[in-house]
């Protein structure tokens, strides 16, 4: 004989009913179908985010954030839609962010005009009350590829010989990271050059014990997958001179400099006596403008003869005489003076050189008598003195 089956309660309904609810309101579910984008600078990315909740959307919330890669401690918020409305951060993402469709339907967006700051890790979160919160994340990491930035490139240390040198080649902007070569060129038969690295953008060229031969051009290039770039630096080791060619040109500057030397001061003797010379000439001319000799001397009767600077005689004066002051006495108190042109005698040339000379008696004699008998005795004119 078969046995019945056992009877359900009659409550079982209810508790199937009650879990069915609980399992309903847990429902918020959100996917992403590419956990990891990538984009070139200045193109579009597409940021997926699904989700999927039983309950009505009238209270569904979301909201996009990132932790930037150049900043991950300072996460910022992108994007929302809050009870319906599409809320737009004041960040450097306004105007170039929006939902890919209807947040309704699908938690995706859009970021146009990408750029270097741009990269990072990216959240998009969906509440739905009363669903619950678990899970409702997805996590989307953005990489935007930039090329590398124009190298900057300078040296450092001394270009002698026997020294030390070091060349760095730095960029400010590359994603992925770029790779640095340094070469020479015309390349060398030596090797690759042998590069450090002190950070991910700066690449070091040591050249130490530099000879002649270090001299000439080096190139340092930056690549990444979207381009290469260089810069150039010029390498010039200074040679010091041998010794003998050393002690040659310390002797051949001395021997300049001393024969400079002797130059300057036998200038400074020539021109020393040059002005003496002129000076003490200059005295002698002036004393003899000023010359006052005494050409005849009678009694009664004195001349004076006066050498003038030009020797320029007045109109109708004969050629070749000379001013002379003529003094008479008339009484013993009394002198009268008047001035006369008269050649000068040739005998007073042919005398021995002197300022001042004194006729002799006979001389003066026979040269008031002469004077005397030839023209009578001029009227005393004249001043008075």
């Amino acid at each position: 004989m078969e046995r019945p089956p056992p009877a359900c309660p009659a409550s079982l309904p209810g508790w199937w009913m009650l879990f069915g609810f609980v399992t309903a309101a847990g429902a918020v579910k959100v996917s992403v179908v590419a956990e990891s984008i990538q984009v070139v600078r200045g193109g579009s990315a597409l940021l997926p985010c699904s989700f999927h909740s039983t309950a009505p959307l009238d209270r569904l919330s979301i909201i996009w954030t990132v932790a930037p890669s150049s900043d991950p401690g300072q996460p910022r918020q992108v994007l929302a839609y809050v009870q319906g409305e599409v809320l737009e951060s004041l960040s450097h993402y306004t105007g170039r962010v929006a939902f890919a469709f209807s947040p309704t339907q699908s938690a995706t967006i859009v970021l146009n005009d990408t750029r270097g700051l741009d990269s990072g890790t990216y959240q998009c979160s969906v509440t739905n009350p009363p669903d619950t919160s678990t899970p409702n994340v997805g996590v989307v990491r953005l990489t935007v590829f930039v090329p590398p930035s124009k190298p900057r490139c300078w040296t450092e240390g001394t270009a002698d010989v026997g020294g030390s040198l070091q060349f760095s080649c730095t960029v400010e902007e590359g994603v992925p990271l770029p790779a640095f070569t340094w070469e020479k060129i015309p390349p060398e038969h030596t090797g690759p050059l042998v590069v450090s690295y002190e950070d991910d953008r700066r690449a070091l060229l040591p050249l130490p014990n530099l000879t002649a031969d270090a001299s000439g051009l080096y190139r340092c290039t930056a690549s990444n997958m979207l381009g290469s770039v260089s810069c150039v630096l010029e390498l010039r080791v200074r040679v010091a001179p041998s010794g003998p060619t050393s002690l040659a040109v310390g002797i051949a500057l001395m021997l300049s400099m001393a024969v400079v030397l002797l130059a300057l001061f036998a200038l400074g003797l020539w021109l020393h006596h040059d002005s003496a010379t002129k000076w003490a000439e200059g005295g002698e001319e002036e004393d003899s403008h000023h010359e006052i000799r005494i050409d005849t001397f009678s009694l009664g009767r004195l001349i004076v003869a006066k050498s003038t600077p030009g020797g320029d005689s007045p109109v109708g004066a004969p050629p070749g005489s000379k001013p002379l002051w003529i003094f008479t006495s008339s009484t013993p108190n009394t002198t009268y003076a008047h001035r006369e042109w008269r050649p000068v005698p040739r005998k007073a040339s042919q005398d021995a050189p002197g300022r001042w000379r004194s006729a002799s008696l006979s001389e003066r004699q026979e040269s008031s008598s002469g004077s005397e008998e030839k023209r009578p005795t001029p009227k005393p004119i004249g001043f008075l003195v």
